[in-house]
Protein backbone atom coordinates (compact mmCIF):
# COMPACT_ATOMS: atom_id res chain seq x y z
CA UNK A 1 0.00 0.00 0.00
CA UNK A 2 1.47 2.93 -0.86
CA UNK A 3 1.92 6.48 1.80
CA UNK A 4 -1.52 7.91 1.77
CA UNK A 5 -1.07 12.06 2.37
CA UNK A 6 -3.48 14.91 1.65
CA UNK A 7 -0.85 15.74 -1.06
CA UNK A 8 -1.46 12.10 -2.44
CA UNK A 9 -5.59 12.18 -1.69
CA UNK A 10 -5.84 15.26 -3.47
CA UNK A 11 -3.75 14.52 -6.74
CA UNK A 12 -4.94 10.36 -6.96
CA UNK A 13 -8.62 12.03 -6.96
CA UNK A 14 -7.76 14.56 -9.77
CA UNK A 15 -6.41 11.58 -11.60
CA UNK A 16 -9.08 9.90 -11.33
CA UNK A 17 -11.73 12.80 -12.76
CA UNK A 18 -8.89 13.26 -15.35
CA UNK A 19 -8.92 9.82 -16.43
CA UNK A 20 -12.80 9.53 -17.05
CA UNK A 21 -13.42 12.88 -18.27
CA UNK A 22 -10.64 11.72 -21.43
CA UNK A 23 -12.02 8.35 -21.55
CA UNK A 24 -15.64 9.68 -21.50
CA UNK A 25 -14.98 12.38 -23.91
CA UNK A 26 -12.91 10.60 -26.84
CA UNK A 27 -15.50 7.65 -26.80
CA UNK A 28 -17.76 9.91 -27.40
CA UNK A 29 -16.32 11.80 -30.01
CA UNK A 30 -15.41 8.42 -31.73
CA UNK A 31 -18.21 5.54 -30.36
CA UNK A 32 -17.78 3.63 -27.96
CA UNK A 33 -16.64 0.82 -29.78
CA UNK A 34 -12.86 2.40 -29.30
CA UNK A 35 -13.51 3.12 -24.92
CA UNK A 36 -10.43 0.72 -24.43
CA UNK A 37 -8.51 2.07 -27.52
CA UNK A 38 -8.85 5.33 -25.57
CA UNK A 39 -7.72 3.56 -22.60
CA UNK A 40 -4.58 2.26 -24.22
CA UNK A 41 -3.63 5.53 -25.50
CA UNK A 42 -4.53 7.55 -22.10
CA UNK A 43 -1.51 4.73 -20.74
CA UNK A 44 0.60 5.52 -23.52
CA UNK A 45 0.39 9.39 -22.41
CA UNK A 46 0.84 8.52 -18.60
CA UNK A 47 3.70 5.88 -19.05
CA UNK A 48 5.80 7.84 -21.69
CA UNK A 49 5.97 10.92 -20.12
CA UNK A 50 7.87 9.37 -17.49
CA UNK A 51 9.78 6.82 -19.68
CA UNK A 52 12.26 7.34 -22.29
CA UNK A 53 12.08 4.14 -24.58
CA UNK A 54 16.00 4.42 -25.53
CA UNK A 55 15.25 5.29 -29.33
CA UNK A 56 16.48 8.59 -31.09
CA UNK A 57 14.49 11.41 -29.61
CA UNK A 58 13.56 12.50 -33.57
CA UNK A 59 12.38 9.14 -34.48
CA UNK A 60 10.58 7.91 -31.21
CA UNK A 61 7.76 9.72 -32.41
CA UNK A 62 6.95 8.31 -35.18
CA UNK A 63 7.47 4.54 -33.84
CA UNK A 64 5.15 5.65 -31.32
CA UNK A 65 2.10 6.77 -33.91
CA UNK A 66 3.30 3.57 -36.64
CA UNK A 67 2.69 1.47 -33.38
CA UNK A 68 -0.45 2.61 -32.51
CA UNK A 69 -1.70 2.63 -36.21
CA UNK A 70 0.12 -1.05 -37.06
CA UNK A 71 -2.03 -2.87 -34.35
CA UNK A 72 -5.10 -1.30 -35.95
CA UNK A 73 -4.07 -2.77 -39.41
CA UNK A 74 -3.19 -6.00 -37.99
CA UNK A 75 -6.40 -6.66 -35.98
CA UNK A 76 -8.20 -6.16 -39.04
CA UNK A 77 -6.54 -8.62 -40.85
CA UNK A 78 -6.11 -11.05 -38.45
CA UNK A 79 -10.26 -11.74 -38.10
CA UNK A 80 -10.55 -12.63 -41.57
CA UNK A 81 -9.89 -16.29 -40.87
CA UNK A 82 -8.74 -18.02 -37.25
CA UNK A 83 -5.85 -19.94 -38.56
CA UNK A 84 -3.92 -16.88 -41.01
CA UNK A 85 -5.19 -14.68 -37.58
CA UNK A 86 -3.13 -16.57 -35.20
CA UNK A 87 0.21 -16.28 -37.57
CA UNK A 88 -0.98 -12.32 -38.34
CA UNK A 89 -1.02 -12.12 -34.62
CA UNK A 90 2.65 -14.00 -33.83
CA UNK A 91 4.35 -11.61 -36.31
CA UNK A 92 2.46 -8.62 -35.29
CA UNK A 93 2.76 -8.85 -31.59
CA UNK A 94 6.58 -9.61 -31.89
CA UNK A 95 7.10 -6.43 -33.92
CA UNK A 96 4.96 -4.58 -30.91
CA UNK A 97 6.98 -6.29 -28.32
CA UNK A 98 10.42 -6.12 -29.42
CA UNK A 99 10.63 -2.29 -31.31
CA UNK A 100 9.72 -0.05 -28.48
CA UNK A 101 11.80 -2.80 -25.97
CA UNK A 102 15.09 -1.31 -25.81
CA UNK A 103 14.78 -1.48 -22.32
CA UNK A 104 12.50 -4.41 -21.60
CA UNK A 105 12.44 -4.66 -17.98
CA UNK A 106 10.48 -1.33 -18.06
CA UNK A 107 7.60 -2.86 -20.34
CA UNK A 108 7.61 0.16 -22.65
CA UNK A 109 5.46 -2.33 -24.78
CA UNK A 110 2.38 -2.28 -22.55
CA UNK A 111 0.36 0.11 -23.83
CA UNK A 112 0.61 -1.57 -27.72
CA UNK A 113 0.02 -5.15 -26.41
CA UNK A 114 -3.13 -4.03 -24.15
CA UNK A 115 -4.27 -1.77 -27.73
CA UNK A 116 -4.04 -4.73 -29.62
CA UNK A 117 -5.73 -7.12 -27.19
CA UNK A 118 -8.16 -4.96 -26.42
CA UNK A 119 -9.04 -4.05 -30.26
CA UNK A 120 -9.24 -7.36 -31.18
CA UNK A 121 -11.89 -8.14 -28.32
CA UNK A 122 -13.94 -5.43 -29.55
CA UNK A 123 -14.13 -6.43 -33.29
CA UNK A 124 -14.39 -3.05 -35.99
CA UNK A 125 -15.35 -3.66 -39.14
CA UNK A 126 -17.59 -1.32 -41.82
CA UNK A 127 -17.47 2.65 -40.69
CA UNK A 128 -16.40 1.26 -37.35
CA UNK A 129 -12.94 0.15 -38.71
CA UNK A 130 -12.41 3.88 -40.00
CA UNK A 131 -13.31 5.48 -36.56
CA UNK A 132 -11.21 2.44 -35.04
CA UNK A 133 -8.43 3.46 -37.04
CA UNK A 134 -8.93 7.47 -36.63
CA UNK A 135 -9.00 7.05 -33.18
CA UNK A 136 -5.56 5.37 -33.43
CA UNK A 137 -4.21 8.16 -35.43
CA UNK A 138 -4.98 11.16 -33.24
CA UNK A 139 -4.70 9.24 -29.96
CA UNK A 140 -1.10 7.92 -31.13
CA UNK A 141 -0.42 11.90 -32.12
CA UNK A 142 -1.10 12.84 -28.72
CA UNK A 143 1.10 10.67 -27.45
CA UNK A 144 3.74 11.06 -29.65
CA UNK A 145 3.75 14.95 -29.34
CA UNK A 146 3.78 14.21 -25.57
CA UNK A 147 6.53 12.06 -25.99
CA UNK A 148 9.08 14.33 -27.80
CA UNK A 149 7.63 17.40 -25.33
CA UNK A 150 8.70 15.63 -22.69
CA UNK A 151 11.99 13.68 -23.60
CA UNK A 152 13.46 16.32 -26.54
CA UNK A 153 15.78 17.83 -23.94
CA UNK A 154 16.83 14.26 -23.22
CA UNK A 155 20.70 13.58 -23.10
CA UNK A 156 20.27 9.92 -22.26
CA UNK A 157 21.94 7.33 -24.69
CA UNK A 158 19.82 6.76 -27.98
CA UNK A 159 19.84 4.35 -30.84
CA UNK A 160 18.53 4.51 -34.25
CA UNK A 161 15.67 3.12 -35.60
CA UNK A 162 17.58 0.70 -38.10
CA UNK A 163 20.23 -0.58 -34.97
CA UNK A 164 17.17 -2.18 -33.65
CA UNK A 165 17.36 -5.00 -36.44
CA UNK A 166 20.62 -5.30 -37.15
CA UNK A 167 22.99 -7.89 -34.63
CA UNK A 168 19.86 -9.26 -33.62
CA UNK A 169 20.22 -10.95 -30.43
CA UNK A 170 18.49 -14.05 -30.06
CA UNK A 171 19.27 -15.01 -26.51
CA UNK A 172 18.76 -11.50 -24.91
CA UNK A 173 16.15 -11.34 -22.15
CA UNK A 174 14.57 -8.42 -24.89
CA UNK A 175 13.98 -11.16 -27.99
CA UNK A 176 12.72 -14.26 -25.70
CA UNK A 177 9.96 -11.74 -23.93
CA UNK A 178 8.88 -10.73 -27.31
CA UNK A 179 8.65 -14.53 -28.58
CA UNK A 180 6.88 -16.05 -25.61
CA UNK A 181 4.37 -13.07 -25.93
CA UNK A 182 4.13 -13.33 -29.10
CA UNK A 183 3.25 -17.33 -29.01
CA UNK A 184 1.03 -17.23 -25.86
CA UNK A 185 -1.43 -13.85 -26.94
CA UNK A 186 -1.45 -15.45 -29.99
CA UNK A 187 -2.35 -19.11 -28.93
CA UNK A 188 -5.09 -17.29 -26.33
CA UNK A 189 -7.39 -15.19 -29.29
CA UNK A 190 -7.27 -18.21 -31.27
CA UNK A 191 -9.06 -20.47 -28.31
CA UNK A 192 -10.80 -17.17 -28.02
CA UNK A 193 -12.08 -17.37 -31.64
CA UNK A 194 -12.24 -21.03 -32.07
CA UNK A 195 -14.60 -20.94 -28.83
CA UNK A 196 -16.53 -18.02 -29.67
CA UNK A 197 -15.37 -16.39 -27.12
CA UNK A 198 -16.95 -12.73 -25.85
CA UNK A 199 -14.43 -12.16 -23.39
CA UNK A 200 -11.12 -12.88 -24.79
CA UNK A 201 -9.48 -9.98 -22.96
CA UNK A 202 -9.49 -11.62 -20.50
CA UNK A 203 -7.97 -14.77 -21.55
CA UNK A 204 -5.61 -13.01 -23.38
CA UNK A 205 -4.63 -10.02 -20.60
CA UNK A 206 -3.91 -13.35 -17.83
CA UNK A 207 -1.60 -14.31 -20.62
CA UNK A 208 0.26 -11.28 -20.71
CA UNK A 209 0.29 -10.60 -17.22
CA UNK A 210 2.18 -13.80 -16.70
CA UNK A 211 4.85 -13.44 -19.65
CA UNK A 212 7.79 -11.66 -17.77
CA UNK A 213 11.49 -11.83 -18.08
CA UNK A 214 12.18 -13.56 -14.83
CA UNK A 215 10.54 -16.79 -14.71
CA UNK A 216 10.04 -16.62 -10.42
CA UNK A 217 7.30 -13.53 -11.40
CA UNK A 218 5.72 -15.74 -13.60
CA UNK A 219 5.34 -18.54 -11.09
CA UNK A 220 4.19 -15.40 -8.06
CA UNK A 221 1.66 -14.34 -10.78
CA UNK A 222 0.26 -17.57 -11.51
CA UNK A 223 -0.83 -17.90 -7.92
CA UNK A 224 -1.66 -14.59 -6.92
CA UNK A 225 -4.09 -13.75 -10.71
CA UNK A 226 -6.36 -17.06 -9.66
CA UNK A 227 -6.51 -16.74 -6.33
CA UNK A 228 -7.21 -12.98 -6.44
CA UNK A 229 -9.62 -13.31 -9.23
CA UNK A 230 -11.85 -15.48 -7.23
CA UNK A 231 -11.67 -13.08 -3.42
CA UNK A 232 -12.32 -10.00 -6.45
CA UNK A 233 -15.52 -12.30 -7.74
CA UNK A 234 -16.79 -12.83 -3.92
CA UNK A 235 -16.49 -9.51 -3.37
CA UNK A 236 -18.30 -8.51 -6.23
CA UNK A 237 -20.92 -10.39 -5.51
CA UNK A 238 -21.43 -9.50 -1.86
CA UNK A 239 -21.43 -5.89 -2.71
CA UNK A 240 -23.33 -5.65 -5.83
CA UNK A 241 -25.86 -8.76 -5.01
CA UNK A 242 -26.48 -8.19 -1.59
CA UNK A 243 -24.88 -4.58 -0.08
CA UNK A 244 -25.27 -2.27 -2.62
CA UNK A 245 -28.28 -1.65 -5.29
CA UNK A 246 -27.36 -1.55 -9.04
CA UNK A 247 -27.99 1.73 -9.55
CA UNK A 248 -25.11 2.61 -7.14
CA UNK A 249 -22.66 -0.11 -9.44
CA UNK A 250 -21.21 3.02 -11.04
CA UNK A 251 -20.45 5.03 -8.38
CA UNK A 252 -18.63 2.63 -6.04
CA UNK A 253 -16.83 1.72 -8.92
CA UNK A 254 -15.39 4.84 -8.90
CA UNK A 255 -14.87 4.85 -5.32
CA UNK A 256 -12.94 1.24 -5.37
CA UNK A 257 -11.04 2.55 -8.64
CA UNK A 258 -9.90 5.75 -6.52
CA UNK A 259 -8.46 3.14 -4.16
CA UNK A 260 -6.79 1.05 -6.38
CA UNK A 261 -4.20 3.91 -6.89
CA UNK A 262 -3.33 3.26 -3.59
CA UNK A 263 -2.34 -0.13 -3.74
CA UNK A 264 1.23 -1.10 -5.65
CA UNK A 265 0.75 -5.06 -4.85
CA UNK A 266 -0.29 -7.17 -7.42
CA UNK A 267 -2.02 -9.43 -5.58
CA UNK A 268 -4.30 -6.83 -4.02
CA UNK A 269 -4.37 -4.99 -7.43
CA UNK A 270 -5.78 -8.24 -8.94
CA UNK A 271 -8.90 -8.34 -6.35
CA UNK A 272 -9.91 -4.81 -7.28
CA UNK A 273 -9.37 -4.82 -11.29
CA UNK A 274 -11.55 -8.00 -10.80
CA UNK A 275 -14.59 -6.04 -9.30
CA UNK A 276 -14.08 -3.27 -11.86
CA UNK A 277 -13.73 -5.86 -14.95
CA UNK A 278 -16.59 -7.81 -13.66
CA UNK A 279 -18.70 -4.09 -13.60
CA UNK A 280 -17.93 -3.35 -17.04
CA UNK A 281 -19.38 -6.78 -18.01
CA UNK A 282 -22.57 -6.41 -16.93
CA UNK A 283 -24.45 -4.98 -20.08
CA UNK A 284 -22.99 -8.15 -21.80
CA UNK A 285 -23.76 -11.54 -18.91
CA UNK A 286 -25.95 -11.24 -15.50
CA UNK A 287 -23.90 -12.19 -12.70
CA UNK A 288 -23.23 -16.01 -12.11
CA UNK A 289 -22.17 -15.92 -16.23
CA UNK A 290 -19.84 -12.99 -15.90
CA UNK A 291 -18.49 -14.66 -12.10
CA UNK A 292 -18.12 -18.00 -14.10
CA UNK A 293 -16.50 -16.49 -17.19
CA UNK A 294 -14.18 -14.21 -15.47
CA UNK A 295 -13.12 -17.27 -13.53
CA UNK A 296 -13.09 -19.75 -15.84
CA UNK A 297 -10.89 -17.35 -18.20
CA UNK A 298 -8.39 -16.26 -16.11
CA UNK A 299 -7.90 -19.61 -14.83
CA UNK A 300 -7.20 -20.84 -18.62
CA UNK A 301 -4.79 -17.87 -19.75
CA UNK A 302 -2.99 -18.07 -16.02
CA UNK A 303 -2.26 -22.13 -17.03
CA UNK A 304 -1.76 -21.21 -20.67
CA UNK A 305 0.77 -18.20 -19.87
CA UNK A 306 2.58 -20.57 -17.35
CA UNK A 307 2.97 -23.26 -19.59
CA UNK A 308 4.39 -20.70 -22.37
CA UNK A 309 6.95 -18.75 -20.22
CA UNK A 310 8.18 -22.50 -18.91
CA UNK A 311 9.56 -23.34 -21.98
CA UNK A 312 13.02 -23.30 -22.70
CA UNK A 313 13.19 -20.23 -25.11
CA UNK A 314 16.78 -19.50 -25.20
CA UNK A 315 17.74 -23.12 -25.59
CA UNK A 316 15.26 -23.60 -28.43
CA UNK A 317 16.15 -20.36 -30.53
CA UNK A 318 19.85 -21.47 -30.35
CA UNK A 319 19.38 -25.09 -31.21
CA UNK A 320 17.30 -23.48 -34.20
CA UNK A 321 19.80 -21.05 -35.33
CA UNK A 322 22.82 -23.46 -34.98
CA UNK A 323 20.39 -26.01 -37.38
CA UNK A 324 19.99 -23.06 -39.39
CA UNK A 325 23.41 -22.70 -39.82
CA UNK A 326 24.80 -26.03 -40.57
CA UNK A 327 22.05 -26.36 -43.14
CA UNK A 328 23.45 -22.67 -44.78
CA UNK A 329 27.10 -24.75 -44.87
CA UNK A 330 25.89 -27.76 -46.50
CA UNK A 331 24.37 -25.60 -49.23
CA UNK A 332 26.80 -23.40 -49.45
Amino acid sequence: MKKITFKSAISNLFMIACIIAFVGIFSSLFGSNNSLTWVSILLGIMLFWKMDIGIDKKEAPIIIVSLYVFTGLANRIAIINPFLGFFVNLISIFIIMYVPSFRPEYKPYTPFILCYIFDQSNVAIGHEFYTRMLSLVVGGLMVSAVYYYKHRNSEEKHIKFKDLFTNINISSPRFILSCKMAVGVSIAMLLGTLLGLQKTMWLAVSVMSLTQIDFTHTQKRFIYRIVSTVIGSIIFVLLFQYLIPSKYMAFTCIILNYIYTFVDDYKYQMVFITVSSLSSSMVLFDTTTAVKTRIALVVLGCFLGYFVNRLNFRKLLVLLKRKYSLHKKRLS
